[in-house]
């Protein structure tokens, strides 16, 4: 019981309280019941582009809407959905360095003697590639 009070006096924990930007993320948002714009405006413009056929122009098309925000470093929390609000979070994805020419050269040689091989063991021993069926009449 005595481990409980110490707990209990930290009063309620938040959300921000743990929140920490990502700087590899990019929040689009448009609130809807908290929209400070127009919330009732807010509604029908997300309603009016829910039939877009593509991601892009969904997000096209909520970027017209009123209150919409773009925010850098920023993500969506778990109670960012209708009908509080249309929350996507786009994440950076790290871009890769070319394989070196002596990597590829590797992949190359490795890949030959791999099938040189394969072939001297399968003309050794027709059973073990999985062809060993009698010739067609």
């Amino acid at each position: 019981m005595l481990w409980l009070l110490p707990l209990s006096c930290r009063g309620p924990q938040t959300a921000s309280a743990v929140h920490r930007p990502d700087p590899n993320t990019i929040r689009y948002r448009l609130l809807l019941r908290e929209n400070p714009v127009d919330p009732g405006e807010a509604f029908r413009c997300y309603g009016a582009c829910q039939p877009q056929p593509t991601p892009r122009g969904y997000i096209d098309c909520l970027a017209a809407c009123p209150g919409f925000e773009i925010t850098p470093h920023e993500y969506c929390s778990p109670r960012e959905v209708p009908p509080v609000a249309a929350c996507f979070t786009v994440r950076k994805i790290p871009a890769h360095t070319e394989p070196s020419t002596a990597v590829i050269v590797l992949e190359v040689l490795g890949s030959f003697l791999l099938v040189i091989g394969a072939e001297s063991l399968c003309a050794s021993s027709k059973s073990q590639c999985g062809y060993n069926y009698p010739p067609p009449h």
